[in-house]
């Protein structure tokens, strides 16, 4: 089997990082054609200069994560070739939903969603992290036997990190980019919670790393609530993710209220429970298609910094509670969300679309 990635994606972008090493474990023959230029009429003709004989020499098409404009090119090149879609979000629900750019109902609102419902349409396929996160697709114009669930996962340097050091202080980490659905407004709200506990509870450190929508009200949060447990170290290489959740004891995910954080597992869920740590993330429909809260992975209702507070209080106290759900957690997503597994997952959606 020939694939070929097609169109503005980020190579250095975890997921797409996944599929392709993926793929190639799993036998497939991955071919990449990429043009970066943002404005679609630059883009375009780049990617018709430098791709067209590429992705029509392939068995099928591939357009990876947010590039829902360059669906219709690999479309019309692609001829009777399949055309597969991993959106991996929708851009009304993100821009709209979860950013709030948008007014619900606006021209750009009506804009965004027509671009999910065309890119939806256009693809033989539609690849979807979660169920939850593919009944949206469908409620957009993807219909279900078009979509396939292949999970996020994780890369090997996360797999490989060694157990956490039992020397305190108990670090809590977030390694993200401060996006909405992630809810570090209510992280920090659980923090300053967290923070009167102080002197009841084993030394502890927070350390927010990275940057992004939410970075300055977060700062502006914790230092109003003269927070002293907290650090913000700024932004990291990707690269350098492994060692900081080789530094961690606890990992958070997302928090946010609005559905989507629902809907979806971040990355850097799966980073934690590869890495053996102990995760804390919100509640959700999508999460529970793969994880037992309490067991596998430490589930709060979402939007409520009182919970989140308690969670954490629970993990800084107890080592051996952090050590069983950071154990089942590692041996769980062992069974599907290694790069191999990925992989052989993918492929085998992909042999089934051919098919």
């Amino acid at each position: 089997m020939r694939v070929c990635f097609f169109g503005a994606w980020d190579p250095a972008y975890p997921r797409n990082r996944i599929l392709r090493e993926g793929l190639r474990r799993a036998g497939v023959t991955v071919v990449e054609v990429r043009a970066p230029e943002r404005r679609v009429l630059r883009r375009y003709p780049a990617l018709l200069a430098g791709g067209l004989a590429a992705a029509r020499e392939a068995d099928l098409v591939l357009v990876p994560e947010f590039r829902h404009k360059d669906v219709p090119l690999a479309r019309l090149i692609a001829g009777r070739r399949p055309v597969v879609f991993d959106p991996l979000v929708s851009r009304w629900d993100t821009l709209v939903g979860d950013w709030g750019l948008h007014a619900a109902g606006s021209g750009q609102a009506r804009w965004n969603r027509a671009i999910d419902r065309w890119s939806f349409g256009a693809a033989d396929r539609v690849l979807c992290d979660t169920w939850a996160h593919g009944a949206l697709f469908e409620s957009l114009g993807a219909p279900r036997a078009k979509l396939a669930r292949v999970p996020v996962g994780a890369e090997d340097p996360f797999f490989a990190v060694g157990p956490p050091d039992p020397a305190p202080p108990v670090r809590i980490v977030y390694l993200g980019g401060f996006l909405p659905l992630h809810g570090v407004p209510v992280l920090i709200e659980a923090l300053a919670a967290l923070e009167k506990q102080a002197a009841r509870l084993p030394a502890y450190r927070a350390v927010l790393f990275g940057r992004g929508i939410d970075w300055a009200r977060a700062r502006e949060m914790a230092e109003a609530a003269s927070l002293e447990h907290v650090e913000f170290p700024g932004s990291v290489d990707y690269e350098g993710a492994p060692r900081l959740m080789a530094e961690a004891h606890v990992v958070l995910g997302a928090f946010g209220a609005g559905a989507k954080a629902g809907r979806v597992v971040p990355h850097k869920v799966y980073q934690g429970l590869a890495a053996g740590r102990a995760v804390v993330t919100g509640d959700g429909e999508g999460l529970r298609e793969f994880f037992d809260p309490g067991t596998e992975v430490v589930a709060v209702p979402r939007g409520d910094a009182a919970a989140l507070a308690e969670a954490l209080a629970r993990l800084v106290r107890d080592a051996d509670l952090r050590a069983r759900v950071a154990a089942a957690g590692r041996a769980r997503a062992l069974t599907f969300a290694t790069v191999e597994r990925i992989g052989s997952t993918l492929r085998d959606v992909l042999a089934e679309t051919l098919a």
